[in-house]
């Protein structure tokens, strides 16, 4: 996990999002913007932060277990590291943090796209 955590870094994020907005599903978006701003919340335990950290670490790193590049499988691993984040740190998302992230989202792809996002009890 150190690995991973060491290339967490917002703008190398927000640029990555970015370049594969486009590519992954709304929802998938969504919740790496509701694990970012997990990171900044002091209500948050040290040992779940560390796991965002490497999952939106896991993320950005250009070479991982299967290649961004491969349609139809290029973020099922990257997908699968952010919904264990997200197991991990349900209890701790708050409306606050969900409007953050959809206000941000709404800022990457506009309100139209934006309203697409499908809202299931995941968290």
């Amino acid at each position: 996990m150190k690995e991973y955590i060491r290339h967490f870094d917002e703008h190398k994020l927000f640029r990555k999002l970015k370049h594969i907005s486009g590519k992954i599903s709304i929802n998938l978006l969504y919740y790496i913007l509701v694990l970012f701003y997990l990171t900044t919340d002091k209500g948050v335990p040290v040992k779940t932060r560390i796991i965002i950290i490497a999952a939106l670490g896991y993320l950005i790193i250009p070479t991982d277990a299967i290649s961004d590049f491969i349609p139809g499988l290029g973020f099922t691993d990257d997908a699968a590291f952010i919904a264990y984040a997200i197991s991990n740190a349900t209890i701790y998302i708050t409306p606050e943090i969900r409007d953050k992230a959809l206000k941000r989202l709404t800022d990457l792809l506009g309100k139209e796209k934006a309203n697409e996002i499908v809202f299931k009890n995941f968290f």
